[in-house]
């Protein structure tokens, strides 16, 4: 009884997330030259500012709301309405450059390779030259980015980005099929962003609803807790010889105070309201499981300590050593293990899915009313959206990973093929499902 009572729990708040956007039932290209316009003008003006603040405060800048809202209020003013297709265009287009884009990685590996965590397990100078120059190359000491001895690590950087964009594009619409057309699962994530980007698009509009107040009002208590957390340093910074932090940045490390108590246990405590707020429209199944696995480290990390398993870690480091040797001794292995279990079971759930799905369909085709259109097969597309078929987004992906896979044999000589094949199996992966194709 309290089994079937949970299930239906989940089920009605799935139906919620299902319920709140419908199925589209009209598709516009929304590729227009506003979208080309909006990626020059975040990789100029929005890209600098992210990988600044990226630095100062461990977080991003959201340069994709930013751009959609400049952009929809220069279209308001000449006299031109945004369309819904062309806002979720654009939103995908500046995000992809929100986190600094490769150049941001190039200015992280300049700061990892002679950062304290390198020192600490004595991996300083070690690193190879084509992921960044030596820490006492002129390249490093000098800061010239355009420094002969980048060049290797710049034209990888440009790769990998490049390839990772068809990858995700590719991989990501194969998946986008199956569990959006075939399996139906509902995204809350994909809500936030959509509901964000109609809200701009009713903003242009005599009538609007609630989302536009929502957003505005959303939009005003991020400008006040950034002015606090951010401005309030910067300001004080550029006037008093040390800033003032009223909300510490990018966290409050508590390590060093706790470590008696939780030995090996990063404690770094974030304060950032948008934290708060998103868990208010994240399920509530998917708080618990975050909830738990805080808890489960806080009990694992002492024990693991104990029985020698952490023993990189020394008294004394902050919540950065502390989780970067954690990983190296121990947790990094353990992840690959649950992402290897849990790439096993949605392998198995999709294949069920679809089997029964297909079932389905031609019992429907069989005894279902004359004169109803039935789906061709499960992998049809809606009339008029321009989708291709997956086999194709399945070689592309294929192709790619195999270049990949070349590409870090000659630059590794001497490894496996079969563990370079397995990294790239079980790497994350960006997805378009994080959207509504629309």
């Amino acid at each position: 009884m309290a089994e079937e009572k949970k299930k239906r729990i989940a089920d009605e708040e799935l139906e919620v997330y299902r319920s709140i956007l419908e199925t589209p039932t009209e598709f516009k290209n929304g590729f227009t030259w506003i979208a080309v316009a909006g990626a020059f003008f975040c990789g100029l003006l929005m890209m600098p500012g992210a990988i600044y603040l990226s630095l100062i405060t461990g977080g991003g800048l959201a340069a994709a709301w930013v751009t959609l809202i400049i952009f929809s209020e220069i279209s308001r003013r000449a006299m031109r309405t945004l369309r819904k297709q062309e806002l979720v265009i654009l939103l995908e287009v500046a995000g992809a450059m929100a986190g600094g884009g490769p150049l941001a990685q190039l200015v992280w590996r300049q700061y990892f390779i002679q950062s304290e965590a390198v020192r600490d397990v004595g991996l300083l100078g070690k690193f190879p030259s084509w992921f960044a120059p030596q820490p006492t190359s002129e390249a490093i000491l000098g800061r010239h980015l355009f420094h002969h001895a980048w060049l290797i690590p710049v034209l990888l950087v440009l790769f990998m980005h490049v390839i990772g964009r068809i990858t995700s594009y590719t991989l990501g619409y194969f998946f986008f099929r199956v569990t959006s057309d075939v399996e139906h699962l509902p995204f809350p994530y994909a809500c936030i962003n959509a509901q964000g980007s109609m809200a701009l698009a009713e903003s242009g509009e005599k009538k609007t609803t609630w989302k536009w107040k929502m957003f505005s009002l959303g939009a005003m208590i991020g400008f006040a807790f950034a002015a606090i957390q951010i401005g309030v340093p910067l300001v004080t910074g550029a006037l008093l010889t040390k800033p003032v932090q009223i909300i510490p940045l990018p966290w409050y490390d508590a390590t060093v105070l706790t470590e008696k108590l939780l030995p090996a246990t990063p404690t770094g405590i974030v304060i950032d309201l948008g934290l708060v707020i998103f868990g208010m429209v994240v399920p509530f199944w998917a708080i618990v499981g975050s909830a738990c696995a805080i808890l489960l480290t806080l009990v694992a990390n002492p024990i693991l300590y104990h029985f020698g398993v952490l023993g990189r870690w020394q008294p004394g480091m902050d919540t950065v050593s502390t989780t970067f040797n954690n990983s190296i001794d121990f947790w990094m292995s353990f992840t690959l293990g649950i992402t290897a279990g849990i790439a096993v079971i949605s392998v198995y759930q999709t294949i069920r899915d679809i089997v029964h799905k297909s079932r389905e369909l031609r019992r429907n085709r069989a005894t279902g009313p004359a004169g109803v259109e039935q789906r061709e097969n499960i992998w049809a597309t809606p009339k008029g959206r321009g989708d291709f078929p997956p086999w194709i987004a399945i070689l592309i992906y294929a192709m790619c990973s195999g270049l990949v896979v070349f590409v870090c044999h000659r630059l590794v000589p001497g490894s496996p093929c079969c563990f370079s094949c397995s990294l790239r199996s079980f790497t994350p992966r960006s997805s378009r499902t994080s959207m509504p194709a629309s």
